[in-house]
């Protein structure tokens, strides 16, 4: 466990406010703004008639003193009359200067976010809004996720989207898109296909890397400006506020309409400029850890926030409540988030507990440096404090990760290029890093996001032709294509929950280029046309999701499933055998990976009787929820090659055949 050199400025020194109403509260007859600045000297309202100064019309339509509570260090003004869609700024006077700042607070703000907006929110409601509902699962681990970066899910023209839709929003409320001149589908119709259950979309509030008025430039978004405002650049009108808001409803509502839920990707840990930043100029010095006057830098993005203070806390829980409730997000993945204190983000889940204990949390349980985190070693949320935390919240399983493909960006090799130096990771992560045997940093599976690849380094198909020495990003090597089926097996049969980057399972490249948040269309867009030549990957990965909806142990949460299951590895393969209670389903299952170059002989072994005859789902070809052979133990397991098998009599009961008395099934594994 690591010990931070620098700690955060305390005590805090400032009267706080619990209240729920900082920023504005609008009603057609009146706006009330509250604004906690407890070392302000003056606080000025300033309305504007646009949301930047080079607007036609800009002008200013009024200035007004707000007045202060001690008590609180809230400062509050009500303006009388309709203020829907005028825009406003704060101009706050401390010690360290005179500043015009955006609200903290923002819910709406203009074009490039320097000026606040009220807006009536209900007005933004797209039609049926009210009936939309949150997508949940009743177990984390029933949760299968994709992640997307908004623009790069439609930017090329391959997608088939509307010109004007593409890179934005309104993207995923079109159907019936199709790669041009085929009737391969894209977009929301391929993931229904696909048969994932969440999407999680890369920071998609408003950040500052990209010119939102030319919207030419990429960025990741890692960069986060005003955190309750939806990105600019996504809309198809960033100059008004709630249009932004509009649309990013209308990409939810229609998400949850094909039964998929949204995860939001969210960085709390650090801002684009602190300096320039509405939490620096309304309390200097507050919002972020700092020694001698320096922003301590743990982000690795020039500065840390402070999520030890009250005021930085309550914003975090604040701004999470805002986007579950206000645009129906079903879960949270917090970037860097051993940057977080522990009593912070349980006290997070407690608060999403009260709107649904089903809404999903999870993390990275690491910073970028630890040596200027602020915090102590013992207090932030990383791994080696993953029992502190909720079983609720989830870290991504590097330790999985780097033992399934090797190292991130490097030539070396993981378990599916057949090294076994990195077989012990992987068994602790097929266990979902609960298993006392074999490693258990997380209480139960539920905390195991079990994963090979995501937005940032080498894309796993990248990784793959590395490792192996090749350049020709699109071959179809059956080699490459092996190894890359051999992970999805890691992934999604194994006990922690599936993620992976959008496009893993048709071979996405970014043409090795190993950190793309800034880099042109052309690198990161999805390039629709590889489902159509790695058709046979997208069918391993569909097939693999059936088989993981069809049995339940893989979901199990807890660490029942961890102790039924049995896990043998002889050097050469691997198989996890596990037991299921759960009425008409199958009633065992065996995952065998064998990862070398030589045939092997699979050892299935369990602390419960094995069945007498068993049935392959998947092979090295092909997987299904349905029977595609009968299993023969004798015969050896050829190399680099996945078999998961089923017990016969249970799957011919659920399914009402006689598959395994049928000799025509007799088929080769």
């Amino acid at each position: 466990m690591s010990t931070t050199a620098f700690y955060s400025n305390k005590p805090e020194n400032y009267n706080t406010y619990d209240g729920n109403d900082l920023g504005f509260t609008y009603t057609p007859e009146c706006t009330t703004f509250k604004v906690w600045a407890p070392s302000a000297e003056q606080v000025l309202l300033k309305l504007y008639t646009t949301g930047s100064y080079y607007e036609e019309g800009a002008q200013v339509l009024g200035i007004k003193q707000m007045l202060y509570d001690a008590s609180t260090g809230v400062w509050t003004t009500t303006v009388d009359g309709d203020l829907n869609k005028t825009y406003y700024t704060y101009v706050i006077k401390t010690a360290k200067g005179t500043h015009e700042t955006q609200d903290v607070y923002s819910k709406a703000v203009g074009v490039n976010s320097n000026r606040s907006e009220v807006v009536d929110l209900a007005e933004t409601n797209p039609e049926g809004w009210e009936n939309d509902a949150h997508i949940l699962v009743d177990k984390p681990n029933d949760a299968i996720v994709w992640e997307i970066h908004i623009r790069d899910f439609s930017s090329s023209d391959t997608s088939g989207v509307s010109k004007q839709n593409r890179g934005k929003f309104l993207a995923f409320t079109e159907r019936g898109t199709v790669i041009p001149f085929t009737n391969f589908p894209t977009c929301v119709d391929y993931l229904k296909q696909l048969g994932i259950t969440h999407i999680q979309i890369n920071p998609a509030f408003d950040f500052g890397s990209v010119n939102e008025i030319t919207g030419v430039d990429y960025n990741w978004g890692y960069d986060p400006v005003n955190y309750n405002v939806p990105e600019g650049s996504y809309a198809t009108d960033p100059y008004h506020g709630e249009v932004r808001i509009r649309e990013f409803k209308e990409m939810i509502k229609s998400l949850h309409s094909e039964g998929i839920g949204v995860i939001m990707d969210v960085v709390y840990n650090h801002v684009y400029s602190a300096v320039d930043s509405p939490f620096e100029k309304t309390v200097p010095g507050y919002y972020f850890r700092m020694h001698d006057g320096k922003f301590l830098n743990s982000s690795g993005c020039g500065n840390v926030t402070a999520s030890d203070k009250t005021m930085y806390r309550k914003f975090m829980i604040d701004s999470l409540r805002y986007w579950t409730e206000e645009y129906h997000i079903d879960g949270f993945r917090f970037d860097l988030m051993a940057c977080h204190d522990i009593e912070t983000m349980n006290l997070i889940r407690e608060e999403l507990d009260k709107i649904d204990t089903r809404l999903l949390m999870y993390g990275e349980p690491w910073t970028a440096n630890d040596a200027e985190n602020g915090i102590s070693g013992e207090d932030c949320s990383n791994k080696s404090n993953a029992k502190k935390l909720s079983t609720r919240i989830g870290m991504f399983n590097d330790d999985m990760r780097h033992g399934i493909k090797g190292g991130s960006d490097d030539d070396s090799k993981g378990f599916i290029q057949g090294s076994t130096h990195s077989a012990y990771n992987v068994i602790a992560g097929m266990m979902g890093a609960s298993s006392v045997t074999f490693g258990n940093w997380a209480n139960e599976p539920s905390q195991c996001i079990t994963y090979a690849s995501a937005h940032d380094n080498l894309t796993l198909w990248d990784k793959i032709l590395k490792s192996n020495w090749c350049t020709d990003y699109d071959t179809t090597d059956k080699l490459y294509i092996t190894q890359n089926k051999l992970a999805s097996v890691l992934i999604l049969a194994s006990l922690g929950i599936p993620f992976w980057m959008a496009g893993e399972e048709f071979a996405r490249t970014k043409y090795g280029d190993h950190n793309s948040y800034k880099s042109p269309d052309s690198i990161n867009s999805i390039n629709w046309t590889r489902t159509i030549r790695y058709k046979e990957l997208v069918d391993y990965y569909r097939g693999l999701i059936k088989i993981r909806k069809a049995f339940s142990p893989l979901r199990d949460n807890t660490t029942k499933a961890v102790n039924d299951g049995y896990i043998v590895y002889n050097g050469q393969s691997i198989s996890l055998t596990m037991k299921n209670d759960v009425e008409n389903e199958w009633e065992m299952i065996s995952v065998i990976i064998n990862n070398s170059e030589q045939s092997c002989t699979p050892q299935i072994k369990s602390q419960y009787e094995l069945p007498k005859g068993w049935y392959v789902v998947a092979n090295g070809e092909k997987a299904s929820d349905e029977a595609i052979c009968k299993f023969d133990p004798d015969k050896p397991l050829p190399p680099r090659t996945a078999l998961i098998i089923v017990d016969a009599d249970s799957y011919d009961h659920i399914h009402g055949t006689d598959f395994f008395k049928d000799t025509s099934n007799n088929i080769d594994n």
